[in-house]
């Protein structure tokens, strides 16, 4: 009997196993032309190269044709992608300006910083850059004042919602309660708050101190950058950040503040500009150029994502040891490579991780000068792998410190005794029941958990004093767990510059005494369907690949991620907050 269910069971598989395989790759054809690479249009003197930008915006695309773009974390595009389009118009004989669109656009101001260098840079080789706004969002508009005029689409419905910076923080400590689960917080640092959203129902005053300077500091650049592009007084900015009544600001009052130049249907702004369907070039189709390699390549390394001990879903964007010093060790044996930037863009996450991927970066050290660039978040185990430098850039938007350590232990034994369910252990050994869910830490595993954070925090300043040149007291002073805007970080001795990706570029290029080179940039962007036919294939990617359901919510979702992560590494060096400046 037992063979036949067997037999019954491994047939059942293989046939589910055929249908999925079978739906899948109908679900390819049914994409269709989604996952076909864009032919180039062809370019015309005179053409506009149409920016209609929207939605997440990501460092760098690891995958050329993903089908999740635009459905997971992976997003749509990416700011290596769009600014590398922008340098190539802006010697494209054949393009006259840009047509700039933004709507909705979803990333940090680090990223839109990037994008709004390349856009000068494009300006002043004599070319033009016009805005169009529909309803103009926060970023949507911080992007447009970079363009020599700003259009408004005159309709009522239009308008333009400027808000500031900042944003909610869930906390999940009574309904824990309430359905009895318990998350036990231990941290080293008092501005280390990544367990209160668990363990509190407010921020400690600590954290909220920090944060509040933080934002101020962000908030701040924002309201001085858009008065510098648009060439209003400072203090008349704050006043319509502020002041104003309305929440919309409407077409009268856009012109009369003098956040737009003029006010047009985009049929008409097309018709003045002489813009026509012959001379209208999509962004999408517009092509980067290839990069080939040289005698001497500076290579640029993209680290994304939370630092997690393996990797948490098919494409998604995040940091593992094994994937980033696999490529830091190719680079190593390079002998055509003589410099290194690693774009480093992360909250952090695994403290262990994080140590791994510091010692083979000084590893790398001893072979060729290695320069970071961060983005938008390069904090906690973010910071962490970024210390063992030669020089630390930071965009003036960046989030970076958070040095120091947390441990969350869950458990749900009151979860448990209130739906009927018992546990009985039978084990052997003092910490053999440690890390179970399902009893409550006792007081000798709390403090020899106390213990490993301690010695995980010393170490992490540790690696900061030694990268940094500064002593462990100087540390302390600037570690606790405290998260800093670049211009502080640059007061307190965690970064030596800001500067674009751009600039660590050159640095790199300077430290390793090269004058002529050539740019690699990596991990190397790859077919979807090859690598997924090659190795990826499983149920679990073939089901989100199918059901294309998964959003992301940006209280329970983050939460449950982090919950995950500790599941699989107590010990983390992680942002208190998933903060999108």
């Amino acid at each position: 009997m037992k063979s036949k269910w067997f037999s019954l069971g491994c047939l059942t598989s293989v046939v589910i196993i055929i249908i999925i395989i079978f739906t899948m790759f109908w679900t390819f054809g049914s994409m269709g032309r989604g996952f076909q690479k864009p032919m180039p249009e062809k370019i015309v003197e005179g053409s506009w190269l149409r920016m209609d930008i929207s939605g997440r915006i990501i460092d760098y695309k690891e995958f050329e044709d993903s089908p999740f773009a635009g459905s997971f974390s992976a997003g749509k595009t990416s700011v290596h992608e769009i600014v590398h389009k922008i340098n190539k118009a802006a010697q494209d004989d054949k393009i006259k300006g840009i047509l700039l669109e933004p709507k909705f656009i979803a990333c940090g101001y680090a990223n839109l910083h990037e994008i709004m260098s390349a856009l000068e840079n494009f300006k002043n080789t004599g070319k033009e850059i016009n805005a169009y706004l529909d309803i103009g969002l926060n970023k949507d508009y911080f992007l447009s004042t970079v363009a020599n005029k700003i259009y408004l689409n005159p309709s009522a419905s239009a308008g333009i919602l400027l808000t500031g910076v900042g944003g909610g923080i869930l906390f999940y400590k009574d309904f824990l309660d309430k359905i009895g689960i318990e998350i036990n917080v231990i941290h080293a640092g008092k501005y280390k708050g990544a367990g209160e959203t668990f363990s509190r129902n407010e921020l400690s005053e600590p954290v909220r101190k920090n944060l509040d300077k933080l934002f101020s500091n962000i908030y701040n650049s924002i309201l001085i950058t858009i008065a510098e592009n648009r060439e209003i007084e400072i203090s008349e900015i704050t006043r319509i950040y502020e002041k104003r009544e309305e929440l919309f600001i409407n077409q009268e009052n856009a012109l009369n503040y003098h956040l737009v130049d003029e006010l047009s249907l985009k049929e008409d702004l097309y018709n003045e500009l002489g813009v026509t369907k012959k001379n209208l070039i999509s962004f999408t189709k517009y092509k980067i150029p290839g990069f080939k390699k040289s005698n001497s390549n500076i290579a640029v390394i993209y680290a994304q994502g939370g630092i997690v001990m393996q990797s948490q879903g098919f494409d998604a964007v995040n940091i593992t040891a094994t994937k980033l010093n696999k490529i830091l060790d190719k680079v190593e044996r390079d002998n055509e490579i003589k410099g290194v930037v690693i774009r480093v863009n992360s909250p952090g996450g695994s403290a262990l991780v994080s140590e791994i991927i510091h010692a083979k970066i000084k590893k790398l050290r001893e072979v060729k000068p290695v320069v970071i660039s961060m983005g938008n978040v390069a904090a906690s185990g973010g910071y962490y792998i970024s210390a063992e430098s030669d020089y630390i850039f930071a965009d003036p938007f960046t989030i970076t410190g958070s040095i120091g350590v947390v441990a969350m232990l869950p458990n749900i034994s009151k979860l448990t005794d209130n739906i009927g369910i018992h546990e009985e252990d039978i084990s052997k050994g003092k910490f053999s029941n440690a890390m179970s869910i399902y009893s409550k830490p006792d007081e000798s595993m709390v403090k020899s958990l106390r213990m490993s954070i301690h010695n995980t925090y010393m170490e992490f300043k540790q690696r900061v004093a030694d990268g940094r040149g500064i002593s462990i007291d100087d540390v302390e002073q600037i570690a606790q767990g405290q998260i800093w805007s670049a211009e502080d970080a640059l007061q307190n001795n965690l970064i030596d510059e800001t500067g674009m990706i751009s600039d660590a570029i050159m640095k790199a290029a300077e430290l390793s005494n090269i004058e002529n080179f050539t740019i690699e940039y990596l991990p190397k962007q790859k077919n979807f369907f090859e690598e997924i036919i090659k190795d990826k294939f499983d149920v679990d990617i073939a089901e989100a690949l199918i059901s294309n359901q998964i959003k992301e919510d940006k209280g329970i979702l983050r939460a449950w991620k982090l919950f995950k992560s500790i599941k699989d590494d107590s010990l983390q060096a992680v942002m208190p907050f998933e903060l999108e400046n």
